[in-house]
């Protein structure tokens, strides 16, 4: 009797220490959950850098079209800085109530 009761403790005490051992490998400290966690953060990471050389490589065209490009370089000018060329004439139209009472005059 007292070698089954043996036998029992010991079996009880290594299934005890084998869950232990899964609990500390799945989520103790650099356990299965924190390597997940770290997969995770560097997928993010990865997605990030290949915007981020998308973005150079796009903003290196740009620089090269400055550079090398008289006619890009005229067509920012125009677009975001408003300047306008020689012998080119602006029209500037007033407001709305400026304009009905030009309307209201005739």
């Amino acid at each position: 009797m007292t070698t089954i009761r043996i036998r029992t403790i010991i079996i009880a005490i290594g299934i005890l220490l084998l869950f232990s051992f899964l609990f500390v490998i799945g989520l103790g400290d650099q356990g299965a959950l924190d390597l997940y966690r770290l997969r995770l953060k560097k997928d993010s990471l990865n997605r990030s850098t290949l915007e981020q050389e998308k973005k150079n490589r796009d903003l290196y065209h740009v620089i090269q079209r400055l550079k090398h490009d008289p006619e890009f370089v005229e067509h920012i000018a125009r677009r975001e800085l408003g300047m306008v060329g020689k012998d080119e004439v602006v029209y500037q139209f007033t407001g709305e109530k400026q304009r009905k009472t030009l309307d209201d005059d005739d």
